[in-house]
């Protein structure tokens, strides 16, 4: 397989994953842009949203691949499969954004341990369980809309959603 042909399924596969994520987060953050700007708190939406979308959609996509992000796809009904893949995917997701506060503090420490204690002494559970409860509910919209599209046939969801209807010449149909 050729390198542009590699690249070209790459976008396909990371794109639109990309774009739903990048929608969501959008729309999180500027729900919090407009919540601070009372307080005259300026919040960078833009880019935050674009970062963040690019790297849930990636993990999103490898997930997908793994034993552990399709283990109820054809043996349980929708709904189990999409809140089991919800709770995983949420569970490394809180363990991606640990590990990047983390690697911050470390930056500034020097020293791994003492890090690790700066980030858990100075959390924020009202601030975390917001932004878990944000994606959580983007990644149980994500898994419900693909485990539909399986179910329904790779595509057809998305093209009943996005594409006018086909006009249908029968019994009565003008035409």
């Amino acid at each position: 397989m050729s390198l542009l042909i590699k690249l070209k399924h790459e976008a396909q596969e990371v794109g639109l994953v990309t774009l739903y994520f990048f929608f969501c987060f959008s729309v999180i953050l500027t729900l919090k842009k407009l919540l601070l700007a009372d307080y005259q708190v300026d919040v960078q939406v833009v880019s935050l949203a674009a970062v963040s979308a690019l790297i849930i959609a990636k993990v999103v996509v490898i997930l997908d691949h793994t034993a552990a992000g399709n283990r109820f796809d054809t043996r349980q009904p929708l709904w189990v499969a999409a809140v089991y893949k919800t709770l995983v995917y949420l569970g490394i997701a809180f363990m991606v954004f640990f590990l990047e506060k983390v690697f911050h503090a470390y930056r500034e420490t020097g020293l791994l341990n003492q890090a690790v204690s700066e980030v858990w002494a100075h959390k924020d559970w009202n601030l975390m369980l917001m932004k878990l409860l944000c994606v959580g509910l983007t990644f149980l919209a994500y898994h419900v809309y693909a485990g539909l599209d399986q179910r329904l046939g790779e595509g057809t969801l998305r093209r009943g959603i996005f594409e006018r209807p086909q006009p249908t010449h029968g019994p009565g149909c003008e035409g």
